[in-house]
């Protein structure tokens, strides 16, 4: 007698990854997979992905039977469904220019006639401490006050060390931008006649920035002078001095 076994291949769909990071002003393309049989034609495919974090939730854009639907203002211009990847079996997100909030859970839906399904997955939107500035200005009893001051996300710990590797004891603090970065400033209080050059340095992006003193101030006729406040990007080299006849 012969057995007849009739296999149901359910209807699934896959997460590309589970976590993506980009940064700040970037771009990133999220996708997941689904039953290719899904794109066949009256497959009546409908695809949507959802944002949610800390208790929030947003629908960012819909496809039904090839038609977008509305985009929420905080993502108009940012957000695109890359439909010429259904065909395929993806149905991939693309979100440009991004933001600092747009970090959270994504959520892929996919539904058809043969059934429904969805993944989700994770964005981690981060700002390198990329660029150091520094400033110096004059303060009593022949001392300089030395600042450091750069912007990133998530917020960094700041380090001084003097020529001789010894730590420094800085007064750091930060206030947020409208970007939602952090604007990190951070000083010291050293005296302007002591030969020596101090570090500040972003933790998290190991990047610096380096103060010579008194190569950068000058002492002229028993007075400290100063270039009142002096701005330059960290280049990894001394600005020159002026020149006195």
């Amino acid at each position: 007698r012969e057995r007849t076994f009739i296999v149901t291949l359910l209807f699934t769909v896959e997460a590309e990854q589970t976590m993506y990071s980009s940064e700040f002003g970037g771009e990133v393309v999220m996708g997941c997979r689904f039953s290719k049989k899904a794109t066949q034609p009256n497959s009546d495919l409908k695809v949507t992905w959802h944002w949610t974090s800390s208790g929030l939730h947003q629908e960012l854009i819909r496809l039904d039977n090839t038609e977008d639907y509305s985009v929420p203002p905080k993502y108009q211009g940012r957000v695109k469904l890359l439909t010429e990847e259904l065909k395929n079996g993806w149905a991939k997100l693309q979100l440009s220019n991004l933001r600092i909030n747009d970090s959270g859970t994504y959520q892929c839906l996919v539904q058809t006639t043969d059934g429904t399904d969805y993944k989700t997955m994770t964005l981690s939107v981060k700002a390198p401490y990329k660029t150091v500035t520094k400033r110096i200005e004059r303060a009593e009893q022949n001392k300089v006050l030395l600042t450091c001051e750069s912007e990133g996300y998530p917020k960094s710990e700041v380090v001084w060390t003097d020529g001789n590797l010894q730590s420094q004891h800085p007064n750091t603090s930060f206030v947020s931008t409208p970007e939602q970065l952090f604007k990190i400033t951070s000083q010291i209080l050293v005296s302007s006649s002591e030969e020596n050059n101090y570090t500040c340095s972003f933790k998290s992006d190991k990047k610096s920035t380096t103060f010579y003193i008194p190569g950068e101030c000058l002492s002229f006729r028993g007075t400290l002078i100063l270039k009142d406040v002096l701005f330059w990007k960290a280049t990894g080299f001394s600005p020159p001095l002026p020149t006195h006849s």
